[in-house]
């Protein structure tokens, strides 16, 4: 299945190619094989309870790639310009989130998991957690 593509400035989708037989599926992503940077940081987001988001920043340095590998989520997207909200849904679709791109995650399916790879080690400075600093800096990042 083709997603659509993403209007958020330097946001993607992509696919993470596998294999599948009767013992069940395996997907994969490599760096430089659809995926444009080395990991640094790997997490995970599950269990989270009814009614409840994650997410809510953006970063000025950091990519992302979010991934389901179980269940489904709204990831809501905005580059200080555009805003869309697409479903994470399909574990052999990744979301690319580019740095100076505000994220969250919200409307989770019971038994969801969301896999995260980061292109960097976790520095909290890296983080913008308030959206009013996000807008005024995302501007002058354009």
């Amino acid at each position: 299945m083709t997603l659509p593509a993403l209007k958020s400035r330097n946001c993607h989708w992509i696919d993470a190619p596998g294999a599948a037989d009767p013992r069940g599926s395996v997907n994969f992503l490599q760096p430089g094989k659809g995926l444009d940077f080395e990991p640094r940081r790997l997490f995970y987001l599950h269990h989270v309870a009814p009614g409840q988001w994650r997410g809510r920043h953006g970063h000025r340095q950091t990519q992302l790639v979010l991934i389901a590998v179980c269940g489904s989520c709204r990831t809501h997207l905005d580059d200080g310009t555009v805003k869309e909200t697409v479903t994470l849904d399909d574990p052999t679709k990744a979301l690319y989130v580019a740095p100076w791109v505000w994220h969250e995650l919200t409307d989770f399916a019971p038994g969801t998991v969301i896999v995260v790879l980061a292109s960097t080690l976790y520095e909290e400075a890296d983080y913008l957690r308030d959206y009013e600093i996000f807008r005024r800096e995302v501007g002058m990042h354009r």
